[in-house]
């Protein structure tokens, strides 16, 4: 398959034709504008969805005498500026899903699954992708720089990203000929650039405006029918163009390959199609972008207390962009994912103990062997009564942005219109751990107004009746966690459904905070299954998920997935791991 076969007969009908598919429309390139916009696709949007309509029509008749064409451009050169001082597009559109032009709001996205209109404005929204695009920027109408990426997508016709693809047919690969295509031309433009700039562009006006394509992107890909590599910090390689030059170019491009990271797999011995698709449902399915835009993209800070406040406070206002890894975006998703699948069986008390024997007959286990990891798991009762999944992850892999990537999406998850968490709580058991969680919350916009910190008894029946649904439990404050448990508290728990997010299972004051744990959700769990108020309407199973770098062999046969029956291997694993080892690797 030759790259425009690919291209223009696989990927353009899997995004646009597809019953299956990502559910995009085309556009073609002449109508996109020089200001990087899909024309008609902003205008219909701002003009003719639900929302928008009534107040599109005051602003035409109010300030433009009618005149259609004055008002998009205008708008348009409004939507520039601000774009220009965005970290990155799914930034700028977080921050702006609602704007206020010459006096009017008018909505540039509409999130989905929201309390009173559910999906039905989210399905309004204009995901499009545009073949061969040129980009051109010109410079006191002297042409400075041009090209044209593979793939370009537009939501609402707003610039998203770009995507590069090559060809194993024609002997190129991702990882060499693409990423190259893409080192090349942000080599280009940053030397194009600095040349019309020579020092003059203080405020980076000129900057803003002409590496938009690259620097604002969400990400940039590159791909084949094997692998793909994604890149999200492009903007980091600038001071290197200008360090390295035509000299050194080698270099820098080996420093800007280093930053493109492969998608990892669900399962890599798929198909090339089933593994293509999979890579591009994660990052370019109308969900997954609403994730970036949502919850995956955000401005991390310093944090400082000032003598004599209580809240925290900025340092400074510059900060830096934090969007995920391929591989903590891979975790995040595959978390809420597990959870979908817990939810959609969560009245099927065996179906988990049916799919672990019907997986481990289809790996050519017998009976006998089938029958003894039934049993051990059994035991355990895993997955029966409370639903549980174990994330083992190094140190500096930033696990602290995955608990609060999480928390997030576990605080807006809906089912049947219905908040499925009544409380999330984030379980800490040191004060230096304590800190961190709260300037990453801080930083991903969850104010203190949106979550309560528990850390005496008297805090946590205040937070289990509160209508605050993010809950912090400092347990180095409690002697046990056994004593907030009275009738009280258990009382409240039996009518929650709670997901516990704990932050290193492994590590307390005693050595034992996993123990008490698991005794937390086994007295919990006691409660429930003798009363008979709560069996008679049970619908609710609460969720643990344990977060560690070590996890013990225990806690591996109790929370852990079947893995392997060899006995060179590991019996059970964490759900989702990324160790010392891949980290060094």
């Amino acid at each position: 398959m030759k790259e425009l076969d690919l291209q223009e007969k696989y990927l353009i009908h899997f995004f646009t034709e597809r019953a299956d598919g990502l559910q995009y429309k085309e556009v073609k390139a002449n109508t996109v504008s020089s200001k990087f916009f899909v024309v008609e696709d902003l205008k219909n949007f701002i003009s003719e969805t639900s929302l928008n309509k009534e107040s599109y029509k005051k602003l035409l008749r109010a300030k433009f005498s009618g005149d259609d064409k004055a008002l998009i451009e205008k708008f348009m050169d409004f939507l520039n500026e601000k774009i220009k001082s965005s970290m990155n597009m799914a930034i700028f559109i977080n921050s702006n899903r609602s704007v206020t032009f010459e006096g009017h709001k008018l909505h540039l996205f509409y999130p989905s699954d929201t309390v009173s209109a559910g999906d039905k404005h989210f399905e309004e929204n204009i995901f499009s992708v545009v073949q061969e695009l040129p980009y051109t920027y010109k410079h006191e109408g002297v042409k400075q720089f041009a090209f044209r990426p593979d793939l370009t997508f537009f939501l609402n016709g707003v610039f998203l990203g770009y995507s590069e693809l090559k060809s194993n047919w024609n002997n190129q690969s991702a990882k060499k000929h693409g990423i190259t295509k893409v080192a090349k031309d942000y080599h280009k433009a940053v030397s194009s650039y600095l040349t019309i700039a020579d020092g003059n562009d203080v405020p980076q006006t000129i900057k803003k405006d002409f590496l938009k394509i690259f620097e604002k992107a969400i990400h940039i890909t590159s791909t084949d029918v094997n692998d793909t590599y994604i890149i999200r910090n492009i903007s980091k390689q600038f001071e290197n163009v200008k360090k390295y030059g035509d000299y050194d170019y080698d270099k820098y491009h080996t420093a800007l390959s280093k930053e493109f990271k492969e998608y990892p797999l669900l399962n890599p011995k798929a198909t090339r199609q089933e593994r293509f698709e999979e890579v591009f449902r994660a990052l370019f399915s109308k969900k997954m972008i609403e994730k970036e835009i949502l919850y995956y993209n955000f401005i991390e800070r310093d944090l400082i207390r000032k003598e004599g406040k209580k809240e925290k406070e900025y340092k400074h206002n510059d900060g830096h962009l934090i969007s995920p890894r391929p591989k903590q975006k891979f975790g995040a998703d595959k978390i809420m994912s597990k959870i979908d699948e817990f939810l959609e069986h969560e009245n099927e008390p065996d179906y988990f103990i049916n799919k672990l024997s019907a997986d481990l007959k289809e790996r050519g286990l017998g009976d006998t062997q089938i029958n003894e990891l039934v049993e051990n798991r059994n035991k355990y009762q895993n997955n029966k009564n409370v639903y549980s999944l174990l994330l083992q992850y190094a140190a500096g892999f930033g696990k602290s942005n995955i608990i609060g990537w999480s928390a997030l999406q576990l605080k807006d998850l809906r089912k049947d219109k219905e908040f499925v968490f009544d409380k999330i709580m984030l379980v800490v058991d040191r004060v230096q751990l304590r800190d961190q969680l709260d300037t990453k919350m801080h930083n991903m916009n969850i104010n203190k107004k949106m979550f309560i910190e528990a850390n005496n008894k008297k805090s946590f029946l205040e937070a289990l009746h509160s209508d605050i649904r993010i809950v912090v439990v400092n347990l180095q404050k409690f002697g046990t966690i056994k004593e907030v448990l009275d009738t009280e508290s258990l009382s409240r728990l039996n009518s929650l459904r709670v997901a516990f997010l704990i932050d290193e299972i492994h590590r307390s004051n005693s050595g034992s905070t996993n123990e008490e744990m698991i005794s937390l959700f086994d007295e919990l769990q006691s409660r429930f299954d003798n009363s008979k108020e709560y069996k008679a309407n049970q619908t609710k199973k609460n969720l643990i998920i344990g977060f560690t770098a070590t996890p013990s062999k225990h806690t591996l046969a109790r929370f852990g997935e079947f893995n392997n029956y060899a006995e060179a291997e590991k019996m059970w694993a964490p759900f989702d791991s990324y160790t010392m080892k891949e980290a060094i690797d």
